[in-house]
């Protein structure tokens, strides 16, 4: 288990929600931080925050859909020295049926959630392969185990960002670098309040979000564990155990589907 005190940390998205609270898991520990976010107000709030706990923060304000903006962030990162670990959290939200999801939806979730963490990945790799080490952290989402009804573009975007990281992990092992892929279940942030579309049914099930969902502060917390141990993969809660198992019983997931849909699809 490394030890992550002075280790530079870059978090993406880190302006709140999880981002912000995996942050302050890792200042406790003397991280240096680098944080990255669209949200230039929430980001000197965040970074006023952690200094104030004693450490030291750089912050960026950069669209992680851009690749121009990323690159031009990574090599004013890597010009000030080595990077340890690149935590790829920022993401954005989507519910609706699949029919009434306009190509231009499908692009923006593509553009934010899957192309943010390669344009980051691909800009951070080389120097981490050349120094033989570093460690890669993608958030992709338990959403991914579970055919839900109005949730299927997203799903399937954060399948794809799993798909790719839990791969990226055997790849580059053999150059030093770790990869960690993190299934966080259904965690109540301002995440949600930003989803677009939706029937009354999945309208509903964000009212009811604080009854069954994590805190942020929790995940923060898992995903700064996840970093020290070095897990392949972090599932964040059973649940998302229990929807990968699901994935394997057609029968099973097929039920959970139909059910599902007449509860969001409604």
């Amino acid at each position: 288990m490394p030890k992550l005190n002075g280790k530079r940390v870059l978090i993406t998205g880190a302006a709140a929600g999880i981002g912000l609270c995996t942050a302050r898991a890792f200042a406790k520990q003397g991280a240096v931080l680098v944080l990255t976010d669209i949200d230039a107000d929430g980001l000197e709030a965040a970074r006023a925050e952690l200094e104030a706990l004693g450490t030291r923060v750089t912050i960026f304000v950069v669209d992680v859909s851009k690749r121009d903006q990323v690159e031009a962030m990574a090599a004013a990162v890597l010009e000030q020295g080595p990077l340890d670990v690149l935590i790829n959290n920022a993401g954005i939200g989507h519910h609706g049926d699949l029919i009434d999801t306009p190509l231009e939806t499908w692009k923006r979730l593509v553009d934010v959630n899957l192309w943010g963490v390669l344009h980051n990945v691909y800009a951070f790799l080389p120097a981490m392969k050349a120094r033989g080490q570093g460690q890669i952290v993608n958030v992709s989402s338990g959403q991914a185990f579970f055919q839900l009804p109005t949730w299927g573009a997203y799903s399937a975007v954060k399948a794809g960002v799993g798909v790719f990281s839990e791969i990226l992990s055997f790849e580059v092992r053999k150059y030093g670098i770790y990869v960690t892929t993190v299934y966080p279940f259904m965690v109540n942030t301002g995440f949600y309040d930003e989803v677009e579309g939706g029937s009354f049914g999945s309208r509903m099930s964000m009212k009811l979000l604080p009854l069954y969902s994590q805190k942020p502060q929790t995940v923060g917390r898992i995903i700064y564990q996840a970093v020290r141990k070095r897990r392949r993969i972090e599932m964040v809660h059973v649940i998302n155990n229990v929807g990968r198992v699901m994935r394997f019983s057609r029968p099973v997931g097929g039920l959970v589907s139909r059910l599902t849909n007449l509860v969001l699809a409604s």
